[in-house]
């Protein structure tokens, strides 16, 4: 005769939980078991890390705690909670350790792979971030301002040093207020040459009538003009940026190379009242009126200024692209 089967010790689940809805939230998450203590199950939301979690099991009496999912720090001016109108930059937060209920967290380095881990907290647990383990950084903040922006397209300087400038703090005040307008004068001249592509394109499209060739034409001429104001000015600032500013970043090879003609085409510009008499400075002169023949400009796509030229297809877009990293990099000298 068999003896009866023993009664087995292990409880069967009342459910099996794989997703929640969190609060707020239109579809549910996945989640994963951290822990169980006592009657409380700990689960928190599956990082990309954890691929497909297996099922956790519930049984009866256990009541189910979940996580905070924390998955950057950000840095604002204000301490007001809710506000995104103050918001300068974020940075990726992921764990390190736990010790009892301290949860250690770190920010990613800028270029560290991103395998998606979050740090999760139990409710009572406290967040800690050791001295050092915050870091922000410009080529950062400029890689999230380039989110912004469609591929290939320019990205303005003027709001990345600033964010820096704003974050870092202990900067000295007059070389804030130089680099600025250095990068706001550099970011309306891609502005500018953004428009007098724009009226290329137009231009190009056939059956035009006489009046819409005109303001075509004058308007992509104005745009040129006051673009290379703009950029004379930057690149006279990056000239001066060593003497004014004691900054050791070396002017760089196209700013340079570039930096006689384009003050001469730009001087011609700003003083256009001078060279539409064919004076510069008040006194006749060869080559004042070279800055009215727009043949080389609208041809060419090239400015010529008696015998100084600026190609707007090569020479300007390396010389704007140098000149927006000098500014980063003058201001991360700091």
């Amino acid at each position: 005769m068999n003896p009866p089967p023993e009664a087995s010790s292990t409880p069967e689940p009342v459910c099996w939980l794989g997703h929640v809805t969190l609060e707020g939230a239109d579809a549910p998450v996945a989640v994963v078991l951290d822990g169980r203590e006592g009657n409380q199950v700990f689960v928190r939301q599956a990082d990309p890390a954890d691929g497909e979690p297996p099922r956790i099991p519930i049984y009866d009496g256990e009541q189910v705690v979940m996580m905070t999912a924390i998955a950057a720090v950000s840095v604002n001016q204000t301490e007001e909670v809710g506000r995104v109108d103050d918001l300068l930059t974020w940075a990726r937060a992921v764990p390190v350790r736990r010790e009892g209920n301290t949860v250690f967290a770190r920010t990613l380095t800028h270029g560290e792979p991103d395998e998606g881990h979050r740090v999760h907290v139990r409710p009572g647990d406290q967040l800690s971030f050791e001295q050092g383990t915050i870091v922000i950084e410009l080529d950062a903040i400029d890689e999230k301002e380039a989110a912004g922006v469609a591929e290939g397209e320019y990205v303005p300087i003027t709001p990345v040093l600033w964010t820096w400038m704003s974050v870092g703090g202990g900067h000295d005040q007059g070389k804030v207020r130089y680099l600025l307008a250095a990068a706001r004068r550099l970011d309306a001249a891609n502005v500018l040459l953004a428009d007098v592509e724009k009226r290329r394109q137009e231009l190009a499209r056939e059956d035009l009538t006489g009046p819409v060739i005109r303001r075509g034409l004058f308007g992509l001429i104005a745009a040129v003009e006051l673009a290379v104001v703009a950029v004379g000015r930057v690149c006279d600032m990056i000239d001066k940026a060593g003497s004014l500013l004691g900054s050791m970043v070396p002017v760089p090879q196209t700013v340079a190379a570039k930096r006689a003609a384009v003050n001469d085409i730009r001087n011609a510009y700003e003083h256009i009242e001078d060279r539409a008499l064919g004076t510069v400075f008040g006194r006749p002169h060869p080559d004042a009126l070279t800055i009215f023949n727009h043949v080389d400009l609208l041809e060419r796509d090239r400015i010529s200024y008696g015998a100084s030229s600026l190609d707007l297809k090569a020479e300007m877009p390396n010389l704007i692209s140098e000149a927006r990293q000098f500014l980063k990099d003058v201001a991360a000298d700091a």
